[in-house]
């Protein structure tokens, strides 16, 4: 009796001793997380990517006010507020990709993976795509700037359908006041066109099919539309071509506020 009571008592012993242990064991571990929070990188950073990341931050600024499409392009400078913004991993076959909004000083921030990178979003006719690297524990800013043009028609004219590979687009001959060139063949356009009173009309996408040389302060381009044009009840129809410049610095973390903080 007295030996199997000994065994007991052994036995409750050993596990508490195994409780003690484990006990103690996450202590050291939570301590050590405490002490350290990237250790130990066992479910990577709270947006999902594995291993130390860097920041990625995005600032968008045009001198369009899109709140007003039909209006004419200012000459100040405009945050693009709450605008879509897509970033995709580069130089990798299965890319992660990511969205971005921005807020309303037109900037946007998100925690990133060290790596290659497109960020990439549309305005007014522009698809604007800019290669970027992001570095562990440093700030990558991409500052994008939007300017756009506007040419008062002159003189319109519709001339039938223009066969393409996607869809047929009306062909559109238009002049505008210029005595330089207004835009290239192949690039996109928009016309604003109005009609009536109280800001009331609508934006055409269009593209420059040809161009002649400016001529005694203005110039001829054919155009594709991506719908007819209706001149007959417009009260005015404005051209305008778009361009961006951006520049990509890298820096210390911490040098953008946000307007929402």
């Amino acid at each position: 009796m007295r030996a199997a009571k000994s065994s007991k008592l052994v036995s409750v012993l050993a596990v508490l001793a195994l409780i003690i242990v484990s006990l103690f064991t996450v202590f050291i571990l939570d301590s050590s997380s405490l002490a350290n929070p990237t250790f130990p990188f066992q479910g990577g950073p709270s947006n999902g990517n594995p291993g130390p990341t860097g920041t990625l931050v995005v600032q968008l600024h045009s001198n369009q006010n899109e709140t007003d499409k039909l209006g004419n392009p200012t000459n100040g400078s405009l945050p693009l507020v709450q605008w879509a913004i897509t970033v995709i991993q580069a130089n990798t076959s299965n890319p992660a990709t990511f969205a971005m909004v921005t807020d309303n000083l037109g900037g946007s921030l998100q925690e990133a993976a060290a790596g290659s990178y497109v960020v990439s979003f549309r305005v007014e006719a522009l698809s604007v795509r800019i290669p970027v690297q992001v570095y562990v524990g440093n700030e990558t800013k991409v500052q994008v700037r939007v300017y756009g043009s506007a040419y008062s028609l002159l003189y319109s004219e519709e001339s039938g359908v223009i066969p393409t590979a996607g869809s047929a687009q009306s062909d559109v001959f238009v002049q505008v006041n210029s005595t330089g060139q207004v835009a290239n063949a192949s690039q996109p356009v928009v016309l604003k066109v109005h009609q009536g009173t109280g800001g009331t009309g609508y934006l055409l996408n269009a593209t420059v099919v040809s161009r002649q040389a400016p001529s005694q302060g203005t110039q001829w381009l054919e155009l594709g539309t991506t719908a007819a044009l209706d001149p007959v009840n417009a009260t005015s129809i404005v051209l305008t071509t778009w361009t961006f410049s951006s520049r990509v610095t890298i820096g210390p973390v911490g040098l953008y506020v946000s307007a929402d903080d």
